[in-house]
């Protein structure tokens, strides 16, 4: 993808000012802009470890054919989401990250207000970071700022970012933010903290015109000493790599303090190939833990009408099977099948995470 190469350009591009920089920094932190660092969500945090082999499954309509010592392939679907996701997580945090091991322009510890009335953001230092010019002779120049402010319960750090493009040149006013966010702690007496990482092709484009991928990706986050736990919302993004239309999702994930790893997402697809054209709708829960997995996915709507199937696959570190359940309801000639004993799930029920409120969540770093 175009958007790829962009955040490769400006890596390379942060990476050729930095090391001209470095060396000769002042060594505190707001100059040296380590006071800057709990901004931004930590690579564990985003990124969605399954610790297996990545191979992809053949389609959602071979769910029913798999069974035990076979491939399963609700593990395969799940990785393949995953791996969209930290495709995006990725394309965000690889240059925030990268940036940020330089130290900033400009880093200065002073009081200020931005935002509307009622919304206002009071910090106590600020830092810069460029601008810098692309290294694709596309003419353009980006800009990544952070503020530092303070938690008004009990005295700790909250954060607002932002990465902007303009044409190389243009004036103050030109400047587009495309990725925002921001990170505030839990409620006084808990540790932790929540945040915000927002990716908006849209915004690229306006300054940009090669910029082919549409939408706003967003990463809402809660991390505390109990594990975390992540939302990821896709708004208006290309549902198909022909980009023949646009489609929105929210997929769930995070891990637990015991190391499970557990995806939860729902997608629309012609999974009753023996039926109609009719879109089904498919929600699938999957937990990883020390190579073994389970996955639970309800198929519903479409072709099936009021009916709607499960199917349960449970496999070890082979990532074949060891148990195979496919049940029907509301559907004629009923089916109930299973293969394998349930007790060679490691984990003997489905896994549901706890739902996060990512629009109150969101709405907080508008």
């Amino acid at each position: 993808m175009k958007s790829n190469r962009l955040f490769l350009g400006l890596a390379m591009c942060f990476a050729s000012f930095g090391l001209c920089q470095i060396g000769c920094a002042p060594t505190d932190d707001i100059a040296s802009g380590k006071a800057f660092m709990e901004a931004f969500p930590e690579e564990d945090v985003l990124m969605l470890t399954t610790a297996d082999d990545g191979q992809m499954s053949q389609g959602l309509a071979t769910m029913k054919q798999s069974l035990v010592g076979e491939r399963a392939n609700l593990h395969d679907l799940s990785l393949g989401v995953a791996l969209a996701i930290n495709y995006h997580a990725r394309n965000i945090l690889e240059v925030v990250w990268f940036i940020t091991r330089f130290p900033p322009t400009q880093a200065v510890e002073e009081t200020g207000v931005i935002g509307d009335p009622g919304e206002e953001f009071q910090y106590n230092a600020r830092a810069t970071w460029g601008p810098f010019g692309d290294d694709e002779g596309k003419n353009l120049e980006y800009l990544l700022h952070v503020w530092r402010g303070v938690d008004v319960e009990d005295g700790r750090s909250t954060y607002l970012y932002f990465i902007a493009g303009r044409p190389e040149g243009s004036g103050d006013d030109a400047w587009v933010p495309f990725l925002v966010g921001g990170a505030k702690p839990f409620e006084a007496g808990f540790e932790g903290r929540h945040g915000l990482v927002q990716l908006d092709f849209d915004a690229i484009r306006s300054f940009d015109p090669s910029e082919d991928d549409g939408g706003v990706v967003s990463f809402i986050y809660i991390q505390s000493i109990e594990g975390h736990l992540v939302a990821v919302v896709g708004e208006g993004l290309w549902g198909d790599e022909e980009q023949t239309y646009v489609t929105d999702s929210t997929y769930l994930y995070g891990r637990s303090v015991e190391g499970w790893t557990v995806l939860e997402f729902d997608a629309d697809g012609n999974v009753d190939e023996e039926g109609g054209e009719a879109l089904e709708h498919l929600h699938v829960s999957t937990a990883w833990y020390q190579g073994h997995g389970r996955s639970d996915a309800v198929v519903s709507g479409g072709d099936l009408g009021e009916g709607s199937a499960t199917n349960t696959q449970c496999w070890g570190v082979d990532l074949l099977q060891s148990y195979f359940h496919w049940v029907t309801e509301g559907i004629e000639p009923p089916a109930d099948f299973e293969d394998g004993p349930a007790s060679a799930c490691f984990l003997p029920h489905a896994v549901a995470l706890e739902d996060i409120d990512y629009e109150a969540i969101r709405t907080a770093f508008d």
